[in-house]
């Protein structure tokens, strides 16, 4: 289901760079809460790095600031994870609202270390701290919540089918 997880955010960002470069979403913002709930701290550490490494190579900001910031939402968010559920598609849209909201604030504060050239006006903290990540919340729900449950469910049929045309004998 990783595998699904990480081929849908791909799929969005790609669709984000080439058809809809104006719809400003963070298309590894499901990616990040989905591995922060589903997996152990160290390996929700990694694979949001990974995530962040790949979004890196198809970024105009310096090298390395996207995996730094996932990762550190990763780590900072992982002692919320207990209050949400990866299955349940509410509570994924809910947690990626979160890791938008503050992977925004850590970018921030990281293109303000790394990259100081971005303007910074008012209808920013409107756009980004409030609009944005109730964007990627429905974004989150829509492309990523009902389409991993539908996999999950699938999954499941499949195993039952799989079952029934290839009993095992003991």
């Amino acid at each position: 289901m990783l595998y699904f997880a990480f081929l849908l955010s791909a799929i969005a960002l790609f669709l984000q760079m080439t058809i809809f470069p104006h719809f400003v979403i963070l298309a590894f913002a499901p990616w990040i809460a989905f591995v922060t709930l589903k997996c152990s701290s160290k390996r929700s550490l990694l694979l949001a790095m990974m995530g962040g490494i790949f979004l890196d190579l198809f970024s105009n900001d310096p090298i390395g600031v996207h995996a730094l910031n996932y990762t550190l939402v990763a780590f900072i968010l992982s002692r919320y994870r207990r209050f949400f559920s990866y299955d349940q598609p509410r509570h994924l849209s809910l947690f990626t609202l979160l890791v938008s909201f503050v992977s925004t604030v850590l970018q921030l504060f990281l293109l303000f270390l790394f990259d100081r050239r971005i303007p910074f006006t008012g209808e920013w903290i409107l756009v980004d701290l409030v609009l944005m990540p109730i964007a990627d919340a429905f974004y989150a729900l829509i492309w990523f919540a009902y389409p991993l449950k539908l996999f999950s469910k699938g999954r499941i049929v499949w195993l039952n089918i799989k079952k029934k045309l290839f009993p095992t004998t003991p």
